[in-house]
């Protein structure tokens, strides 16, 4: 078949699912962005995930994000075209669209690099089934639940000695107010879509008070830094949101909400 001169052809097993990663994202690093594609299996070659990422970035479907300049590589962003392309393929989000601009401000970026960081560290370890980030999330709430479920910054399914749990995951970078935090906690006690809540500090700071605005909500959280997380994983410290549970390992932490819901 011949193509008229500047077509560019996007294919559904390649360019489609990497724009997905982007727009899922929100904002992704280069080297985010190749290990995923490696770990499913489309671009296991960095060299050609550096092509193909370059080739979608010079025809306008996703875009460097001026912020990007504070970090060691380029942190990419989907655009709006990327956007509408998605839509004209069946990729829609009821929660964001095309039409409604920036999926993130500059001072969000290191969230969603974070929350990245976080997926990474249970792929690697071969403890990811599933994945659904927070826009994803948020569509499907808008769809299915009209807000009982909470808008996670991410819904996991976690394999863990041979159990697979769906796990709620929060990043919390900076601390909120406590109004904001009473919320939270009846968003919580509402929420049914995890069986876990994992809430993942950026320093031990935040993480106290954490500690604190989390305590006694009757539901399965555990809290520990994202630095742990990522470096540990299973063998992270983890403070229970019960007080006066002693702190224990992911691994045991996750055990004991499998022998409770038995």
């Amino acid at each position: 078949m011949r193509y008229r001169k500047g077509h560019i052809a996007i294919s559904e097993d390649r360019d489609v699912p990497t724009l997905l990663h982007v727009r899922n994202a929100r904002a992704i690093t280069l080297d985010q962005l190749w290990q995923l594609l490696a770990l499913d299996k489309i671009e296991e070659s960095k060299r050609s995930a550096q092509w193909r990422i370059a080739r979608l970035e010079k025809s306008g479907l996703i875009e460097r994000m001026d912020a990007g300049r504070f970090f060691r590589q380029p942190v990419f962003t989907i655009s709006n075209m990327g956007m509408s392309l998605l839509e004209y393929r069946g990729y829609t989000l009821v929660s964001v669209s095309s039409e409604t601009g920036r999926l993130l401000h500059n001072n969000q970026i290191f969230h969603a690099l974070e929350l990245v960081n976080i997926r990474l560290a249970l792929a690697n370890n071969g403890a990811l089934r599933s994945w659904r980030s927070e826009v994803e999330v948020a569509s499907r709430n808008m769809v299915y639940t009209s807000g009982a479920a909470k808008d996670y910054d991410a819904l996991a399914e976690i394999v863990h000695q041979g159990q697979v749990r769906t796990v709620g995951i929060e990043y919390e970078r900076t601390v909120k107010a406590s109004a904001r935090y009473a919320e939270i906690r009846e968003a919580l006690s509402r929420d049914r879509s995890a069986d876990t809540v994992l809430y993942l500090a950026s320093s031990f700071d935040v993480l106290h008070v954490l500690a604190i605005e989390l305590r006694g909500i009757p539901r399965h959280i555990g809290l520990m830094t994202s630095e742990q997380f990522c470096s540990d994983l299973f063998n992270a410290s983890t403070i229970p949101n019960v007080p006066g549970d002693d702190v224990l390992p992911l691994g045991e932490f996750l055990s004991l909400e499998s022998a409770s819901i038995r």
